[in-house]
């Protein structure tokens, strides 16, 4: 069999050449691009890392439940991200302002103010925070309030429609 190195257009061979009979071609790295690779892989997953750590996220539900469970699946799939909570609007716009989250995961039915509200006030003042409200009241008139971003039903979106969304904001 032969080993031909695809790295950046090397084309050296390596490894073993025999026997002659063996003609087919496997494509590979050498050993000198074999590590350099792996160099590359590293530094490019640091810069994931870092990338990811500044990614602040907040989730405003009301459902003690429902929040740490999305907390929960979030920090499973994305470890490095900082996740805040909050359990109501006023609190909601205490920590936006706080601390800038990215994203924002809103319900809609919250105690004082509804989530319509307060996401209407963040976008106002924040338009760069990408909101995504996540309700059980999946009703064509709340889409058509919504200010938001992305508009997901609790009951019918899965988590890999959320991690799919949040992969592409990262």
């Amino acid at each position: 069999m032969i080993q031909v190195c695809y790295y950046k257009g090397c084309g050296i061979t390596y490894g073993e050449k025999e026997p002659l009979s063996d003609r087919r071609i496997t494509h590979g790295l050498c050993p000198m691009h074999h590590e350099i690779a792996l160099e590359e892989l590293r530094t490019e997953m640091k810069k994931l890392k870092v990338g990811a750590s500044s990614f602040r996220v907040l989730i405003v539900e009301d459902s003690t439940l429902f929040r740490h469970l999305l907390k929960e699946t979030l920090h499973e799939r994305f470890p490095f991200i900082q996740i805040d909570e909050a359990i109501d609007g006023n609190e909601a716009l205490l920590k936006t302002e706080a601390s800038h989250p990215d994203l924002i995961f809103m319900d809609i039915r919250l105690p004082g103010e509804n989530g319509l509200e307060i996401t209407k006030k963040i976008k106002a003042r924040y338009p760069q925070i990408v909101v995504i409200i996540l309700t059980g009241y999946d009703l064509p008139e709340y889409r058509d309030a919504s200010c938001a971003d992305y508009f997901f039903s609790k009951d019918t979106s899965t988590s890999e429609n959320i991690f799919t969304l949040i992969q592409s904001i990262l």
